[in-house]
């Protein structure tokens, strides 16, 4: 079996699959123009959302022949993937929930580290002052606190997990709606307003589609405490950022911490870099490689398993559903 694997990172821990998975004849290629060479008469490609681009898609339909019978995602968001166009026909597989408890916790640790000051507790110490009298009055605790999560996948599910170990009461905003788990209530999107009104703490998991885009606006600020933070661990779109500015400058909410920005890196003149009330985390949520690659290993090995029998793939990617889903929430 030939597989080949496209990536821009000569450090990524994705070429490690060359060495757990021998009996593949792999390919490792660091452009389109050498995807697309490398294709032939390969039964597999393998891609990580992020690098996926319009020039990426055509390389790869170009190059795509009869053999190719499987497209797998290292990630778990293929928007850029989708949107690249790969060809009709192919399956397609992605890494959903893999990196699911290392983002938690990352979102979790960004939510701590609002509600407990942590660029206070730094700036106290870089000026070698012993800040307990006035920090006293500033921190936060999580107990009790409402925690309202913006999509109830993997990673949002997790979050919820982990919230309740700090005794958070916890409310799920999702599109199918399902309760149960950790999740003390779920109300749909439409309802977004009432849970956001409710929320001590936001933390966005969803994924990222027409749907979701500027989720987080003007409007839904608005609806928040003034003592209220928001994380964002998803993807950049999903806030309006503009709207994010204003609502942290006019003490709409008390403070934001975001992994992920649009677009990105960050520009450099953006206010968001010198606000005290934020922090920016540089896309790291899903680092925590003695965690991360074991399970993207533990599932390509099961897909990989059942692509060899015949048997119907785990994570296969619905395009029908997605399209209908997306559908279903256009006004």
């Amino acid at each position: 079996m030939k597989a080949v694997i496209y990536t821009n990172r000569r450090e990524d821990r994705i070429l490690e699959f060359r060495h757990d998975f021998p009996e593949i004849d792999w390919t490792i290629v660091w452009s389109p123009e050498a995807l697309e060479a490398a294709l032939g008469d390969a039964s597999l490609v393998i891609f990580s959302n992020r690098i996926c681009t319009q020039k990426v898609g055509a390389a790869l339909r170009r190059g795509a022949g009869p053999t190719l019978k499987w497209i797998h995602f290292h990630s778990a968001g293929i928007e850029r993937g989708i949107a690249m166009g790969p060809p009709s026909g192919i399956p397609i597989t992605y890494s959903a929930g893999a990196k699911a408890p290392v983002c938690a916790e990352h979102g979790m640790m960004l939510l701590l580290a609002l509600s407990r000051r942590i660029w206070e507790l730094r700036a106290a110490q870089e000026r070698h002052h012993w800040a307990r009298r006035e920090m006293n009055f500033t921190i936060r605790s999580l107990e009790s606190e409402n925690l309202v999560i913006i999509g109830l996948g993997g990673i949002g599910r997790d979050i919820a997990r982990k919230a309740k170990g700090f005794d958070m009461h916890v409310i799920g905003v999702s599109r199918a709606g399902r309760p149960g788990g950790d999740v003390d209530a779920v109300v749909p999107r439409e309802r977004l307003g009432e849970a956001l009104a409710e929320a001590d703490a936001v933390i966005i998991a969803t994924e990222s589609d027409e749907t979701s885009r500027h989720l987080m606006n003007a409007t839904a600020f608005e609806a928040m405490k003034p003592t209220a933070y928001v994380i964002n661990i998803s993807r950049g779109e999903i806030i309006d950022q503009g709207a994010l500015i204003e609502a942290l400058n006019n003490s709409r909410i008390a403070g934001a911490a975001l992994d992920v920005v649009d677009p990105e890196p960050l520009a450099l003149d953006s206010p968001l870099w010198d606000m005290d009330n934020v922090i920016i985390s540089p896309h790291v949520a899903a680092a925590g490689n003695n965690v991360s690659y074991r399970r993207l290993k533990e599932l390509f090995e099961g897909e990989l398993a059942r692509f060899r029998t015949g048997a119907p793939f785990a994570y296969r990617f619905d395009a029908d559903a997605a399209a209908k889903r997306a559908a279903a929430e256009v006004p």
